[in-house]
């Protein structure tokens, strides 16, 4: 295996295993979501146009903001006892240390997710309408968030009201993200215009790609700042 992989997998297993043993992210993120989703279901009640219209958008508000829960204390339970320090002074690329906390939010994330949209059954009447884009979906909307989110939380790790911080600059560009995913999910659960269907799969590709190759290349220089 080569070397740079290796590491990556090194990193990526330090975070995984840290999270399995504190659990206190993985509750915390659980507890917000299930709470704001009974929030919305009293909220819709039984109008089902409303309930159509509001789904796909409120599946996804949730997990973004669950998500900005992860990426701070992701972070910041590296940054207590002095772990980012050590990082920076290993004989590290800093593109591993980005892919190892990338692909560690990116699996955390799914885990959430996947839990979430069980709530989002157990809560709502949901009849999945095209199962193979689904894990695509999930997949394609995770990595996007998980890499934009890495990025600026090193960029904000340092500053005061860097819990305001995050989610201010992070949401705003996730905007094209956003509207892809809400769209492909109501074409999910609904089968709402599925002539759309290509359209969106092709920005919300792009932006992914975009936001990957930015992340790369900016937490190098972030990280040297």
């Amino acid at each position: 295996m080569p070397s740079f992989l290796r590491q990556i997998l090194i990193l990526l297993w330090k975070d995984l295993l840290i999270d399995l043993r504190r659990k206190e992210n993985f509750l915390s993120m659980l507890l917000f979501s299930t709470l704001t989703l009974l929030i919305f279901q009293f909220a819709m009640g039984d109008d089902q146009r409303t309930f159509r219209l509001a789904l796909p958008g409120i599946i996804w508000v949730v997990f973004m903001l669950t998500g900005v829960l992860s990426l701070n204390k992701s972070y910041q339970q590296d940054s207590e006892h002095g772990c980012i320090s050590g990082l920076l002074l290993a004989p590290l690329d800093r593109t591993v240390l980005f892919f190892g906390k990338f692909l560690a939010n990116v699996c955390f994330l799914l885990v959430a997710q996947l839990l979430f949209l069980a709530l989002c059954f157990l809560f709502f009447p949901l009849r999945v309408q095209h199962w193979p884009s689904m894990p695509g979906i999930l997949l394609a909307g995770t990595v996007g968030f998980s890499a934009l989110g890495t990025l600026l939380t090193a960029m904000t790790a340092s500053l005061k009201g860097r819990e305001v911080l995050l989610p201010i600059l992070l949401f705003p560009l996730m905007v094209p993200g956003l509207l892809s995913l809400v769209n492909l999910t109501a074409y999910l659960l609904f089968d709402t215009r599925p002539e759309q269907v290509n359209a969106w799969w092709n920005l919300l590709l792009g932006f992914d790609v975009l936001l990957l190759v930015v992340s790369v290349l900016g937490f190098e220089f972030v990280m040297e700042e």
